[in-house]
C-alpha cells in the first residue's frame, strides 16, 4: 500500500466551522415540504375517532362531490391496491400470521389510525373532504391497561390471535438459579416507564410521484431509513424501479423510522390512482396520536446480592404495551441486549418479556429504544442494593464496575466492550461535583427542612448496529437477513481541484456532512471547507447498504469507516498519478493545502549541517494542484500512467473487520449486538418542594467516553440534546390515555415538553477511551444521554426525599406523582 507524509495540522479533534449550520441558520435548508412539483396534489389522511371499533360502512359521495377533489382511497382500495407489508424483525415472535396494511381495513385499533385519504388541488380542499367521508363504526369496548388486557376475558384487539399477549419469550445467561442459591440475601423491586415521544419538530412528510404506465415510483420522504421505505413500496405496491430522496430532515430521534413506512405507502398509492404528484405533511395531532411513542414497560426485579455489595445474578420480568399494532411486537425487549449487562461484572441474568397489545398507539424506536429502561433497571436496583446494605451508592458500583485492566471485555451475552475505565470515570464525577462536600450541604439544608438530593447513574451507550442480533431471541425466523452491517462511500476530485462526498446514509441534523468532511479533509492534507458533501440522499446514486440508517448510532461505525477508506483509497490513486507526472516515488510525496509536492530531504540535522544533497531553499519545489491532476485525470490519456484507469473516484463498503467473534449467535444465544461501547457516569443535583412537588435541576454532570472525539461541538451537542431530552421525560412528559382509550396529551403544552427555562445548564466533561476496533479510535455519541439521565433523576428525587421514606419506582415524576409520594409515604 502506497503511503505518504500526513499534513501536521489536522482537523479531527477540533470544533471546525459546520458545513450545514450555514444554509439552516439563513433558511437555505431544503424539507419534503419545501418541493414542488408539476400538477401536484395534496392528501389529508381520516383518522379513527375511537380506540376500537369495528368498520361497517363508507360512503365518499360527498367528499368527492367537492370542488378541487381528485381521489379518494378507502380501506377497499387500500386492500385491493396494495400488499400487507412483511412481518419483520420486531414481529419475528408471531405465532399466527396477522396481515397488517397501510390503514385499517376492517377494524380500527388506536384513536388515530388512518382510515382513508383524500387528494385535492389544495390542502384545504383536501382537509375539508375529510369532513364529508361518512364512516360507520360499529364501537367496541377498548383495553387501555396492559393488566387489563392480559385478562382472560378481554376484549381481543386480533380475534385471530386468541390473545392479547402475542408474543412470550425469555434469555438467560449463566447459571442464575444458582447465582441466587448461593447469594446472601435477595433485593427486590418493581419498576415503570412510561409513553414518551421525541417529537420531532418536522412531522412526517412525504411527496410521491408514480409513472403507472413504467410502473415506476419517487418518493420524497423525511425517513431516517432508506430499506424500509424500499421494502415497504417494492414488497406492498410489487414495484421493481423506486427511488427514494431522503433531504433535510428536522429531527428524527428514531420516530421516522418505522410507521412512517404506512404513510408513504398510503401518499403513493394516492399517485398511483390519480396518475399526478400527492404530496402529504402531517399535522401536530395526528403526530401525538399516531407518530409512534415509546414503549410503556413494567418489570418485577430481583437481584441476588453478597454483603459487600456484589449481585451476583439478575432476574427481570418485563411487559410491554405495544399499543395497536403487532408489527413492532418486540422491539424494546430486543434492544435490551445491547446493554443487558450494562456496566457491571455480574455473569448471572435472565429476561422475560410478554409483549400486551392495548388500543394505544403503536410503539416505535425513540432514542435508545430499550436501552434506557435496562439502565433504569440497572440503576434503580444499585441504588436499592445500596439502602439494603447500608453502603453508598457509588461503593456499591465501584464494588460491581468492570475493571479498567479487563478491557476488551466480553459480556455472558457476547457483547465485546472495547475500551473504557468505568471506575475511574465515576471518580472524576465525584471529584468534579464535589460529592463530599453536597452530602454535607444536603445535612444543612435538611435541618432547614429543604430536600436537597444527588443522584447517580453509570451506562454504556452501545453503537454500530448488528443485523443478526434478533437471532438470538428467534433462531429460526425468516424475518432477520444478513448479519454485521454495510453502508458506502463514494469520494471524487473533480476536474476543478475540489473534493466531493456522498454517503450511503441520511442526515437528520447530526453534523454529518461536518465530520466526514473533517476525515477525508485529514486523509486528503486538504481543509474541510474544500470537501463537499453531497445532499439530499438518492437512492439511484447514495452506496448504500445494510446500515444505511439514521439509527442504532451506525454513523460513527459505518459511514465514518466507509468515508476514511474511500478517502485513503482515493489519495493513492492521488499519489500514482502524481508520482508519474512528477517522475517521482510516490514515497516521496506529500499531499498539502489542495496540492501534491515533493517531501523535502534536506532537513537539516541536530548539528545543523543539513546532507550534501539539501536543495537549496530558493529552489522551487515540483508540485502539482488538486486542479491539475483532475485535468489530466479526466482529460489527458496520454499523461496517464500506463494501467490507470481515468478519473479520480473511489468507492468503498465499509463492514466492521473485527465483528467475530459471535456476528451471528451461537448455541448459548451469545450475539454481538452491537460492536462499540461508549460510557458516561451522569450526577444529578436536585432540590424538591415538598409541598408543591416542584423538582429544580440544579446541577447536571456527565463525565463521558466517546472515545476519539472527531468534532467536539458536534459530539457535546449530542449530549446535551439527549440529557435534556431523558430530563424531561424524567419529570413530566408523557403521553396520557384516559380510561376510554382517548389521548389527552394533544398537543405540546398537554405533552409537557420541557422548554428552555425547565432545562438545567449541562456540564460535560470528556474522558476519551479510544476504541482498538474502530477507523480513529471513535465510538457513539447520538443516543448516550438519553439513556442513563431518567435513572439519574429518578435517583436525585429518591435521595432529596429520604427524610420521607420515599421509595421512586415509577416515572414520570411530576409535580403532582412527587406529591402523592410523599402523601403516601406519611400514611
Amino acid at each position: 500500500m502506497i503511503s505518504a507524509e500526513r499534513p501536521q495540522g489536522t482537523s479531527v479533534g477540533k470544533s471546525v466551522r459546520s458545513h450545514e449550520a450555514p444554509r439552516h441558520a439563513s433558511g437555505r435548508g431544503h424539507f419534503v415540504d419545501d418541493y414542488r412539483l408539476p400538477g401536484m396534489l395534496h392528501a389529508a389522511v381520516l383518522r379513527s375517532p375511537h380506540p376500537h371499533a369495528r368498520i361497517v360502512g363508507f360512503d365518499v359521495t360527498e367528499a368527492l362531490g367537492l370542488p378541487g377533489m381528485v381521489a379518494v382511497l378507502t380501506p377497499d382500495d387500500v386492500r385491493s391496491m396494495s400488499r400487507p407489508f412483511a412481518p419483520g424483525r420486531y414481529a419475528a415472535g408471531l405465532r399466527t400470521p396477522v396481515p397488517e396494511y397501510a390503514s385499517a381495513v376492517d377494524k380500527v385499533r388506536y384513536v388515530g389510525e388512518p382510515v382513508a385519504a383524500v387528494a385535492a388541488r389544495d390542502a384545504a380542499t383536501a382537509e375539508d373532504a375529510l369532513d364529508r367521508i361518512v364512516v360507520e363504526y360499529e364501537p367496541l369496548p377498548p383495553v387501555v391497561g396492559t393488566s387489563e388486557a392480559m385478562r382472560r376475558d378481554a376484549p381481543l384487539l386480533y380475534e385471530e390471535l386468541g390473545t392479547n399477549v402475542p408474543w412470550r419469550g425469555a434469555v438467560s445467561y449463566g447459571d442464575v438459579d444458582a447465582a441466587f442459591r448461593e447469594a446472601e440475601l435477595v433485593v427486590r423491586d418493581r419498576l415503570k416507564m412510561h409513553r414518551y415521544s421525541s417529537v420531532p419538530l418536522e412531522t412526517f412528510a412525504c411527496i410521491a410521484s408514480a409513472d403507472p404506465t413504467n410502473a415506476t415510483l419517487t418518493v420524497w420522504v423525511n425517513a431516517q431509513v432508506p430499506d424500509v421505505i424500499d421494502d415497504a413500496l417494492r414488497e406492498g405496491l410489487g414495484l421493481r424501479d423506486v427511488r427514494i430522496i431522503i433531504p433535510d430532515i428536522g429531527g428524527g430521534f428514531g420516530q421516522k423510522i418505522h410507521l412512517i413506512r404506512k404513510y408513504v405507502l398510503i401518499t403513493a398509492l394516492l399517485s398511483l390512482k390519480t396518475s399526478r404528484p400527492v404530496k402529504w405533511v402531517e399535522d401536530r395531532s395526528g403526530h401525538m396520536m399516531a407518530g409512534g411513542h415509546a414503549c410503556a414497560q413494567e418489570w418485577d426485579v430481583e437481584a441476588a446480592v453478597q454483603r459487600d455489595g456484589t449481585v451476583l445474578g439478575l432476574r427481570v420480568r418485563e411487559t410491554d404495551d405495544v399499543g395497536g399494532s403487532i408489527s413492532t411486537l418486540t422491539i424494546h425487549f430486543t434492544n435490551k441486549l445491547n446493554n443487558l449487562f450494562n456496566t457491571y461484572t455480574t455473569q448471572h441474568l435472565s429476561l422475560e418479556g410478554s409483549s400486551v397489545v392495548t388500543n394505544k398507539c403503536p410503539v416505535v424506536p425513540n432514542r435508545g429504544i430499550g436501552k434506557p429502561g435496562m439502565c433504569f433497571v440497572w440503576e434503580r436496583t444499585m441504588d436499592r442494593v445500596a439502602q439494603t446494605l447500608g453502603m453508598s451508592p457509588v461503593e456499591v458500583r465501584t464494588v460491581n464496575l468492570i475493571p479498567s485492566d479487563q478491557f476488551p471485555y466480553q459480556t455472558p451475552n457476547g457483547n465485546i466492550y472495547d475500551s473504557g475505565d468505568y471506575a475511574g470515570m465515576l471518580r472524576r464525577a465525584m471529584e468534579r461535583i464535589g460529592y463530599e462536600e453536597l452530602r454535607e450541604e444536603q445535612a444543612r439544608l435538611r435541618e432547614q427542612g429543604r430536600c436537597l438530593g444527588v443522584g447517580l447513574a453509570v451506562a454504556v451507550e452501545p453503537g454500530g448496529r448488528n443485523a443478526a442480533r434478533d437471532l438470538a431471541l428467534f433462531p429460526g425466523i425468516k424475518g432477520v437477513s444478513g448479519s454485521g452491517g454495510v453502508n458506502g462511500a463514494t469520494i471524487r476530485l473533480e476536474r476543478s481541484g475540489m473534493v466531493t462526498l456522498l454517503l450511503g446514509s441520511p442526515n437528520c441534523g447530526q453534523s454529518h456532512e461536518t465530520t466526514t468532511s473533517q476525515i477525508v479533509g485529514d486523509v486528503l492534507g486538504l481543509s474541510p471547507d474544500r470537501i463537499s458533501v453531497i445532499s439530499p440522499f438518492d437512492s439511484e446514486v447514495a452506496p448504500w447498504g445494510s446500515a444505511a440508517a439514521n439509527s442504532g448510532n451506525n454513523f460513527h461505525l459505518y459511514d465514518i469507516g466507509a468515508a476514511h477508506d474511500a478517502a485513503r483509497k482515493l489519495r493513492e490513486r492521488i499519489l500514482t498519478l502524481a508520482g508519474h507526472l512528477l517522475n517521482t516515488d510516490p514515497e516521496d510525496l506529500v499531499l498539502e493545502d489542495g496540492a501534491v509536492s515533493r517531501r523535502s530531504r534536506g532537513t537539516p540535522d541536530q548539528d545543523g549541517v543539513g546532507p550534501s544533497h539539501a536543495p537549496s531553499p530558493h529552489s522551487p519545489t515540483p508540485r502539482l494542484t488538486f486542479a491539475e491532476l483532475g485535468r489530466v485525470a479526466y482529460g489527458n490519456q496520454a499523461l496517464l500512467p500506463k494501467g490507470f484507469e481515468p478519473g479520480l473516484q473511489e468507492t468503498s463498503y465499509y463492514t466492521f473487520p473485527h465483528a467475530e467473534p459471535f456476528v451471528v449467535p451461537d448455541e448459548q444465544g451469545r450475539v454481538r449486538a452491537q460492536f462499540t461501547f461508549s460510557a458516561a457516569v451522569h450526577i444529578a443535583v436536585v432540590e424538591v418542594d415538598p409541598a408543591t412537588g416542584e423538582v429544580e435541576v440544579q446541577r447536571y454532570l456527565i463525565v463521558s467516553d466517546n472515545g476519539t472525539i472527531i468534532n467536539p461541538s458536534v459530539v457535546d451537542g449530542q449530549i446535551y440534546g439527549s440529557a435534556a431530552h431523558g430530563i424531561s421525560v424524567a419529570l413530566g412528559e408523557a403521553f396520557v390515555y384516559d380510561e376510554d382509550g382517548r389521548l389527552l396529551t394533544l398537543t405540546l403544552t398537554d405533552y409537557g415538553k420541557s422548554t428552555a427555562l425547565e432545562t438545567p445548564r449541562i456540564e460535560v466533561e470528556h474522558r476519551p477511551m479510544p476504541s482498538p476496533f474502530t477507523t480513529l479510535g471513535q465510538k457513539a455519541a447520538g443516543e448516550g444521554a438519553a439513556i442513563p439521565s431518567p435513572a439519574a433523576i429518578a435517583s436525585a428525587v429518591e435521595d432529596a426525599l429520604q427524610p420521607f421514606g420515599v421509595r421512586v419506582r415509577e416515572l414520570p415524576l411530576t409535580p403532582e406523582a412527587i406529591w402523592r409520594l410523599i402523601g403516601s409515604s406519611a400514611r
